[in-house]
């Protein structure tokens, strides 16, 4: 099978081209109908838009105004926090450093912005390597050391939740850690709604920030926006098999910004193997389904709104799943405050379970197609589910394997179309489409031998990233 490059690129500008879609966005909810219609138009059958609730929040009017004279720092807010009054609020600021509880304890926050500088996770490829079933790095070019910071996990973000609990009427985030220049960056995405107003602040500012703080000047924070509980859908399309039994893919449709790695990549190999397999005028033993998952950027509820809706119906007919995400160019940080592109592949991870005949299957499919820098992860190595978007099928009790790298712009407005890994396209798609072919015929039983959760386990709770402190939970 021959997949296009240039028209999987051409998917991804109709997909880029909507805008910002963000979960219950407008044109979130036009990228889902685009979707449908794409499945249509391919000929997948019981098509359909399954409604999943989100918290819409969309902020219009977000500024900082710090020092004497007054200044105007370029401020973005933090994803679900809340709102100030509409003309916003005056007060001093205090500064906490990292957000100990010392440096809580020692001073009064209460009615005053809180300002403290975030600390980043970090991606390791030892840690990854340490938990690797195969690795294809025919090259060597994976360190054996860190990557890069992994800026969607923030450790010390509980400063935040103490300024709430004690009062604190918003809160500022230093960025000194990000790679580059620049306040836009949208984590956390748990869809939890928080209570204070909150905004990030670029690390070329901080200082300034920093030193208003310390010197006692007064701040004025604007953070306006709109909110409530809306319906955003998951698109699901089916290719029917000779059995009753399936395989199903799935990506997730919606992004932070106008995203085109995150998730315009994805979809893009997911409509090619749609479109390869509609196609084929043979059907396979098992049907397929097809998911554009929604709500990644809510905590990742899209795909456990899935399971939860099917279970006991079509889930137990699906044997195995396939997660596609981030076909993506690795980047630095460079002179300029911008991303520089290293010319390789970024480190990707095919999170899997100790399931041997899927491992087998896969290690041969990616050394055929030569998809270099892929490591195959367990899928417990991080905790209680994988960190991708396909995790709840893995806990369901799923034979599952989901494709994501983890690049340093994913959460940012710089994920642009000349960040996909574009040689890649093609080698993504033809390397699932061999492995569908290829376990079409396994027994279920053999495709889940090894399977660390089983069908009858009860759902998984969500890892931490998606989970507030439990104060908060308590209602």
């Amino acid at each position: 099978m021959n997949f296009s490059a240039a028209s999987m690129l051409d998917e991804i500008e109709s997909v880029t081209s909507f805008g910002i879609r963000r979960p219950g966005y407008e044109e979130g909810l036009k990228t889902e109908q685009y979707l449908l219609d794409r499945f249509n138009e391919i000929g997948l059958v019981d098509t359909r838009l399954e409604p999943v609730p989100v918290n819409y929040w969309r902020p219009s009017t977000t500024r900082l105004v710090v020092g004497h004279p007054a200044a105007d720092i370029p401020c973005f807010a933090v994803p679900y926090t809340g709102w100030t009054p509409y003309g916003g609020a005056e007060t001093e600021a205090v500064y906490v450093g990292i957000g100990n509880d010392l440096a809580f304890d020692v001073q009064d926050v209460s009615d005053k912005i809180v300002l403290a500088d975030m600390q980043f996770g970090e991606l390791n490829a030892a840690h990854l390597k340490s938990g690797s079933r195969f690795i294809h790095d025919p090259g060597g070019t994976i360190p054996d050391g860190p990557l890069h910071c992994a800026n969607w996990l923030i450790p010390n973000f509980r400063a935040y939740y103490e300024a709430w609990k004690r009062g604190a009427s918003g809160f500022i985030g230093l960025l000194g850690e990000m790679p580059i220049d620049g306040c836009e960056l949208y984590v956390p995405y748990d869809g939890f709604l928080k209570k204070i107003p909150a905004a990030w602040v670029g690390r070329e500012h901080a200082e300034t920030v920093r030193n208003a703080a310390t010197n006692g000047e007064r701040f004025q924070f604007v953070s306006n926006g709109q909110g409530g509980e809306v319906d955003s859908h998951n698109v699901v399309g089916i290719l029917p098999g000779r059995s009753d039994e399936y395989i199903l893919l799935t990506c997730h449709h919606d992004a932070p910004f106008a995203s085109a790695v995150e998730d315009g990549s994805g979809l893009s190999v997911l409509l090619a193997l749609a479109k390869a397999f509609a196609d084929s005028g043979e059907p396979l033993e098992r049907g397929l389904v097809f998911l554009a998952s929604s709500g990644h950027f809510h905590g990742g509820i899209g795909c456990r709104e899935f399971v939860a809706k099917h279970r006991g119906g079509l889930l137990d007919k699906i044997v195995a799943t396939i997660g596609i995400e981030h076909i993506a160019e690795e980047v630095r940080g460079g002179e300029g405050g911008r991303y520089i592109k290293t010319g390789q592949a970024e480190t990707r991870a095919l999170f899997v379970d100790n399931t041997p005949e899927l491992l087998r299957v896969l290690e041969e499919e990616v050394q055929r197609v030569n998809l270099s820098r892929t490591l195959a992860v367990d899928a417990y190595l991080f905790g209680s589910e994988p960190p991708c978007d396909s995790a709840p099928f893995f806990t369901a009790g799923i034979p599952s394997v989901c494709h994501i790298s983890g690049p340093l712009y994913l959460f940012d407005p710089h994920d642009t179309i000349d960040m996909v890994r574009q040689e890649d396209l093609p080698k993504v798609a033809e390397m699932f489409y061999r492995v569908i072919q290829r376990i079409d015929t396994v027994p279920s039983g053999a495709l889940a031998n090894g399977i660390t959760r089983q069908r009858n386990d009860p759902p998984a709770d969500p890892p931490p990233w998606f989970l507030p402190p439990e104060f908060f939970l308590v209602k």
